[in-house]
């Protein structure tokens, strides 16, 4: 028998690579912003864009209290199932083997 240990499944994380598109108004504002990092933190070169904006998108998402109150939340499991409307119930009249019925062809 093994041991349960304190540190449950480590978390996935490997980076997703994805490709946006900014406004010339919104590259410029957050150049601007990662120039007022590199000012502030005294470094010598600013931030490359790619790897701030992950960082801004993650803390606006993890200090979004609307997002983060609990009956807002909807659990990963529910977010993921299609909609009700895409599975065909056969209470509809189509049974398996009928032909489907089209309005006004009855």
């Amino acid at each position: 028998m093994v041991k349960k240990l304190r540190i449950g499944p480590l978390p996935d994380n490997r980076p997703i690579k994805h490709t946006i598109t900014f406004t010339a108004a919104l590259d410029a504002l957050i150049r601007d912003y990662a120039a007022a990092i590199a000012a502030q933190d005294g470094l010598s070169e600013a931030p490359p864009v790619e790897k701030l904006v992950p960082i801004i998108v993650e803390r606006f998402i993890t200090t979004d209290r609307a997002f983060r109150a609990p009956v807002r939340r909807v659990p990963s499991a529910v977010r993921h199932k299609p909609p009700p409307h895409s599975e065909q119930s056969p209470s509809s009249g189509e049974r398996r083997g009928d032909e489907p019925t089209i309005a006004g062809s009855e």
